[in-house]
């Protein structure tokens, strides 16, 4: 049950339309990239994402609860199953809080950005394992399309790094981007039917921006 139609799916991205357009000059990576993801992204969340969201939402009241009431170790009792669930993939770029915590770390190794402008606490580093930054990061990527959106750019940029060595969006063969595309939904190594149908809608925004830009 898809909760999103091509049609809205559209619509929700040409509203992000000049915040996509600046995270694509902030990190030099093109737009129709992003757009690609994003894409993909919408027209696959069904009711099943939206039940992950709301036990992730449970698991994180309680945790908050426990902390309120002064419980020495705040996690809740029930770690498994639906009432276990801490993490999902939230938000419009269908992102899990550890794969933002990771894309933020790597953003930050290479200066591809900082704190100041992710909003991120400055006296540590996030960690995964870390409850209230694991809770922190879902949070806002569940409430905060423009955040959910950068990190799924900087997602974007470390996967490219990791699958070709370098960050050159402007230099990949069709191949290496696809495989990046590919990494962007899936921890493997070969091009899946994910990052082929993902290049094609590349193109397509590629062919768009292009179009617009000659009008």
């Amino acid at each position: 049950m898809k909760l999103y139609g091509q049609k809205k799916a559209e619509r929700i991205i040409q509203r992000y339309a000049d915040w996509l357009d600046a995270l694509s000059g902030q990190y030099r990576i093109p737009a129709a990239c992003i757009k690609a993801i994003l894409y993909k992204e919408i027209t696959e969340i069904d009711v099943f994402d939206i039940l992950a969201d709301l036990a992730v939402k449970g698991y994180w009241l309680r945790y908050s609860l426990r902390q309120k009431l002064g419980f020495q170790n705040p996690l809740p009792l029930l770690r498994c199953g639906i009432f276990g669930k801490r993490d999902s993939s939230t938000g419009y770029a269908q992102i899990f809080a550890y794969v933002g915590i990771n894309a933020i770390n790597f953003a930050l190794d290479r200066r591809l950005s900082d704190g100041e402008r992710l909003q991120i606490p400055s006296d540590h580093r996030l960690r995964p394992d870390d409850p209230d930054d694991l809770r922190m990061i879902w949070t806002r990527l569940h409430q905060e399309p423009s955040f959910n959106l950068e990190l799924a750019t900087l997602n974007l940029l470390a996967a490219a790094e990791e699958m070709t060595g370098r960050i050159d969006f402007g230099g990949y063969t069709a191949e290496e981007l696809k495989l990046v595309l590919t990494r962007y939904n899936a921890d493997v190594k070969y091009i899946t039917k994910y990052g082929e149908a993902a290049y094609q809608h590349y193109l397509r925004y590629s062919k768009t921006s292009s179009k617009r830009e000659s009008e």
